[in-house]
C-alpha cells in the first residue's frame, strides 16, 4: 500500500469514527430568522442570535404578526403564509417551476433553517369553516381532516407540493439520515427551530449555552423516565424510553433510568443532568420542581404530553417552558393534541443528535407528520455533540472525566457491564463517582441486582456531594426492596411502523376530536 493510500484510509477511519462532518458555514448560509415587528424584543432577540450565529442581516424576516400565541387560521393566512412565501420567492431564495397539475410548486431553495424568534405566534386554532377532506395516507378521518396546528409545523410544510389547510401532511424527512442541505429530494421542506420561553432573558440564556456546548460538549448525566407499559397502545412510549437508555449508554452517557409506573420521585436528588426525556404528566414535578435543580448548560430535555408547549409565557404551566426555566437548551413539544404515534419520536431524535445534526433535522427526522402539532425548540442550528466529534488534545485541556467515561464505553463496543475494570480504575483514580454509578444502574437494569449494590456502595466509598450521597442511599434502598421493574428488553429493534391508521391521545381523558380512536 502506498504512503498516500495509507493517509487517505485513515482519514476515511476518522472521518468514520467522528460521525457527520457538518459544514457550518453552508448551515448558517441556509438560515432565515423570522420575527414579529410588532414587538421590538423580537427584532431584538432576532439580531442578537444572527449575531451570536454569523447569520447575514439580509436573513432577517420580518412579520407583522399578532401578539397572542393562538392565532386564527385566516391569520396565519395573512400576516405569516403568504408574506413568509412571498418573501422567499422575492429574494431568490426559492426557485419556483410548474408540477403536473400546473401548480407553483418550489423546484430548488437555498434557505432550509428557519429560527422562529419569541413573539411569533406558535398555533393556529381550529377553523370550523374549512371544509373536511377525504381520508388520505393511511390516517383515519379525525386525524386528516383537522386543521389545528403549530405555527412552526405549518411553516415546515409551506412549500411541500401536497400541503393543505386541513389534515396532516406526511414528512418526507422522517427517519433520515441526510443532511438537509444535501437532500435535493424535497427542496420546499423548511426545518423550524423555535427561540421562545417565558422571557427574553432565557432565550438569550439556550442561545448562549447551546454555542458554549457546542465548543465544550454536552457532558452530564442522562435521565430516562419510562412508566413499565408492555403491551396496548401506550407500550410505543415505553418502547421509545427503553430504546433511548440503550442508545445513550452505548454511545458513552451515564444514565439513570427509572422504570417505575410514576414520573420521579420529589426526593430522589438529580445532579448534573445534561439529557432527560420522561412522560406522562400534566405539569413539571418531581426532582425537577425543586427550586435549587438546573440542568447543564446547553441540555437537551423532553417530556411527552399532549399539551406540553401549549403556552411558552408560563413558567410553571405543562412542561417545555418550565424545562427552559430550569435551564434547558433545548426540547420538543406538541401545541394541540397530537395522539402518541404523531409525536416526536424520541429515540430517533437523540440518535441523530448524537450523529452530529442539528437539533432541527433531528425534530424534523423524528416526525411522522407536519402541518401538525409538534414544535422544535431552540436553536435550530445547534448541534449539541459537535464536541464529540472534535479533535481533543489532553495536553491543552483540562482532563474530562465525562469524556473519559465516554472513552472507556466506546472501547468496549457499548457494552457498559464489559467495562467493569476500566470503570473502577478511572473511578479511582479521578474519585469521581458516577463511573461505578452508571455502572450499577446498568446492572440494575440487567437484573443484577447484588453487582449493582457492590458499585453503588463503592461510589459511596468516594464521598461524593451529599446529593449523590442521599441518591445512591436510595438506589441501594430499592434494589434491598426489589421494587424496580426490570425491562423486559433493553435495547429492543428500533420501530419501523407504517403511518398510524388509529393512535391513542397520549392521555385517554385528554380533550379531543377524536376520543373514539
Amino acid at each position: 500500500m502506498t504512503a498516500c493510500a495509507c493517509v487517505f484510509r485513515i482519514l476515511a477511519f476518522l472521518v468514520a469514527f467522528a460521525g457527520i462532518a457538518w459544514p457550518q458555514e453552508r448551515a448558517v448560509d441556509a438560515t432565515i430568522v423570522v420575527f414579529n415587528t410588532n414587538d421590538p424584543e423580537s427584532e431584538s432577540l432576532a439580531r442578537f442570535y444572527a449575531k451570536k450565529r454569523g447569520i447575514d442581516s439580509a436573513k432577517l424576516v420580518g412579520l407583522p404578526c399578532s401578539l397572542a400565541e393562538e392565532i386564527t387560521r385566516a391569520e396565519f393566512r395573512t400576516t405569516i403564509a403568504e408574506p413568509l412565501r412571498q418573501k422567499l420567492v422575492r429574494s431568490g431564495w426559492w426557485k419556483m417551476t410548474r408540477g403536473r397539475n400546473g401548480r407553483q410548486i418550489v423546484a430548488s431553495s437555498s434557505v432550509r433553517f428557519v429560527a422562529l424568534m419569541r413573539g411569533i405566534p406558535l398555533k393556529i386554532a381550529p377553523d370550523a369553516d374549512i371544509p373536511p377532506l377525504k381520508e388520505s395516507e393511511g390516517f383515519p378521518a379525525a386525524i386528516a381532516t383537522r386543521n389545528d396546528a403549530s405555527v412552526d409545523s405549518e411553516i415546515s410544510a409551506l412549500g411541500l407540493p401536497d400541503f393543505r389547510e386541513a389534515g396532516i401532511v406526511s414528512n418526507p424527512y422522517f427517519g433520515r439520515f441526510t443532511q438537509i442541505i444535501d437532500d435535493t429530494g424535497f427542496p420546499g421542506l423548511l426545518l423550524t427551530g423555535r427561540l421562545d420561553a417565558p422571557s427574553a432573558m432565557i432565550v438569550r440564556a439556550m442561545i448562549d449555552d447551546a454555542l458554549l456546548a457546542e465548543r465544550e460538549g454536552l457532558w452530564g448525566w442522562g435521565c430516562v423516565d419510562g412508566r413499565n407499559i408492555t403491551s396496548g397502545g401506550y407500550s410505543e412510549g415505553d418502547h421509545w424510553m427503553k430504546r433511548l437508555v440503550g442508545l445513550l449508554r452505548e454511545r458513552g452517557v451515564p444514565t439513570i433510568f427509572d422504570n417505575l409506573p410514576e414520573t420521579i420521585a420529589a426526593d430522589f436528588p438529580l445532579t448534573d443532568v445534561a439529557v432527560y426525556y420522561g412522560w406522562y404528566a400534566g405539569d413539571l414535578n418531581g426532582p425537577f420542581a425543586d427550586p435549587a435543580f438546573f440542568f447543564k448548560p446547553g441540555a437537551v430535555a423532553v417530556h411527552i404530553h399532549s399539551f406540553s408547549a401549549s403556552t411558552l409565557r408560563s413558567t410553571t404551566a405543562h412542561w417545555c417552558a418550565p424545562l427552559l426555566v430550569k435551564g434547558a437548551a433545548a426540547t420538543l413539544g406538541n401545541v394541540y393534541e397530537p395522539y402518541l404515534s404523531l409525536t416526536a419520536n424520541l429515540d430517533i431524535f437523540q440518535d441523530r443528535l448524537m450523529t452530529g445534526l442539528t437539533l432541527a433535522e433531528s425534530g424534523a427526522m423524528s416526525q411522522r407528520g407536519l402541518s401538525w402539532m409538534g414544535v422544535v425548540i431552540g436553536d435550530p442550528l445547534y448541534r449539541p455533540y459537535a464536541a464529540w466529534n472534535s479533535f481533543y488534545d489532553p495536553r491543552t485541556n483540562p482532563p474530562n472525566p465525562w469524556r473519559r467515561y465516554r472513552s472507556i464505553v466506546l472501547s468496549a463496543r457499548g457494552d457498559l457491564l464489559s467495562a467493569i475494570l476500566p470503570l473502577h480504575e478511572a473511578a479511582k483514580e479521578t474519585r469521581q463517582s458516577f463511573f461505578l454509578e452508571a455502572l450499577g444502574a446498568a446492572q440494575a437494569d440487567a437484573g443484577h441486582a447484588s453487582a449493582a449494590e457492590g458499585s453503588f456502595r463503592d461510589a459511596l466509598g468516594l464521598n461524593p456531594p451529599p446529593a449523590v450521597q442521599a441518591r445512591l442511599q436510595k438506589e441501594i434502598a430499592a434494589l434491598s426492596a426489589g421494587s424496580p421493574p426490570k425491562p423486559s428488553e433493553s435495547h429492543p429493534p428500533m420501530p419501523d411502523a407504517p403511518l398510524p391508521g388509529a393512535t391513542p391521545p397520549i392521555f385517554p381523558e385528554a380533550p379531543s376530536k377524536a376520543a373514539d380512536f
